[in-house]
């Protein structure tokens, strides 16, 4: 889920910036928000890979900040620097946790835990048309993995996420807005291990031992459409998720290359600046 893929860590931002920053001065003077909450409901394969799927339903805080230095959009991104056409901004993702025990390939094996990824993106705009709200724009995210059950936390690795990303933002407080993302995944050792490796004590007749590299990951296109009427949003999002090539595609653990997921969600907004 953008790519249900994206979401939610902002804290440290504000620390960034007191009130005697310049920046900060310079944000107050167009400073507009909006705070509410919301919920997605999706159904996802286990993992990326896996041929079995789930269905969730996420909520999640719902937080949007305007000004001519720092923008916050769903909790995703934030703008700290920003140029005619170049930005510096934060970037998130987020994996669900997977028990083993409901996935036929990985019976025996350990749990994935919850996955949460963070890290800075270089934003190259090539096309910005303020009068109809419209972007294009490349976004090179680079991002830690971090796997946790809140009992304990590892870091998993890396992940390159090179995208190209069509924005169509509504113009007013209603109407539609859209985004097309099409991007790829590369990612470290580590980082593929922890989904794909077989260690030798869990090798089976079906499941032989695996060791993953790193490198290439495979290919994704996103694409989300929201409605907003007065304080509801709605929307929806789509993915397509191609991991032939990719490094660790001869995994035992990788059942399925190509595969289609979908979701749909609401967010209402109860408080925002006059």
């Amino acid at each position: 889920m953008k790519s249900l893929t994206r979401h939610h860590c902002l804290l440290s931002l504000t620390l960034l910036f007191s009130a005697s920053s310049p920046f900060c001065q310079l944000a107050a003077q167009e400073f507009r928000w909006e705070a509410g909450v919301g919920a997605v409901a999706a159904n996802l394969p286990l993992y990326p890979g896996s041929s079995q799927t789930s269905s969730y339903v996420i909520p999640f805080p719902y937080l949007r900040i305007e000004s001519e230095y720092l923008d916050i959009d769903q909790g995703v991104k934030s703008k700290l620097f920003k140029s005619s056409n170049l930005r510096f901004s934060l970037s998130g993702g987020l994996g669900v946790p997977v028990n083993s025990a409901d996935s036929n390939i990985r019976t025996g094996m350990p749990d994935l835990d919850l996955v949460l990824q963070l890290g800075p993106s270089l934003d190259i705009v090539f096309d910005n048309d303020k009068t109809d709200a419209r972007e294009w724009r490349m976004e090179l995210p680079l991002r830690v993995a971090i796997a946790t059950d809140f009992s304990h936390t590892q870091n998993i690795g890396w992940l390159l996420e090179p995208r190209l990303v069509y924005d169509s933002d509504r113009l007013r407080r209603a109407g539609w807005a859209y985004e097309f993302t099409a991007g790829m995944r590369f990612a470290t050792d580590k980082y593929h291990a922890y989904y794909y490796d077989v260690a030798p004590q869990y090798a089976t007749p079906v499941r032989p031992a695996f060791e993953s590299s790193g490198g290439y990951s495979g290919l994704f296109t996103d694409l989300i459409a929201s409605w907003r009427k007065n304080s509801l949003i709605y929307f929806a999002w789509a993915r397509y998720q191609y991991l032939g090539g990719s490094v660790y595609e001869d995994s035992p653990l990788v059942e399925d290359t190509s595969y289609i997921f979908v979701g749909v969600g609401l967010s209402w907004i109860f408080a925002e600046s006059l």
